[in-house]
């Protein structure tokens, strides 16, 4: 029951306060980067003795290096995902289709009509 509390308080403070979220989210991970980029730069300093013209510009080089390693990784992880979702998507879709075929047989014209009139009537409000 605790699990369930803290998810329900999660997704609530998401829904109603999720800019404020994700902008303390997107502060907390420049200031982790920041601190870390720092610390490199200190060492580099200290332990090759470089100036800090040169341990800021080993320290981008590094950040770079290290942002494309992400990079691939995600790219791989995607790509895993979309060919999965390209694997089991007509598979979905046709469960789907027969569910809606399988259910429309079942609706009347007059509700079906009335449907078809709502979501009209939706597209014009």
């Amino acid at each position: 029951m605790k699990k369930a509390g803290v998810i329900g308080a999660g997704v609530l403070a998401t829904l109603f306060w999720g800019d404020v979220l994700l902008d303390f989210l997107i502060t907390a991970v420049e200031l982790l980067l920041e601190t870390i980029e720092l610390v490199v730069e200190h060492l580099l300093e200290a332990v090759l003795a470089l100036t800090p013209y040169e341990a800021q510009a080993v320290t981008a080089w590094l950040g770079f290096g290290i942002l494309m390693l992400f990079l691939l990784f995600a790219f791989k992880k995607l790509n895993g995902f979309f060919q999965r979702a390209k694997t089991d998507f007509p598979v979905w879709w046709q469960e789907q289709k027969e569910r809606v075929q399988i259910s429309w047989t079942s609706v009347g014209w007059q509700i079906a009509l009335t449907g078809m009139l709502l979501m009209l009537l939706l597209l014009y409000i």
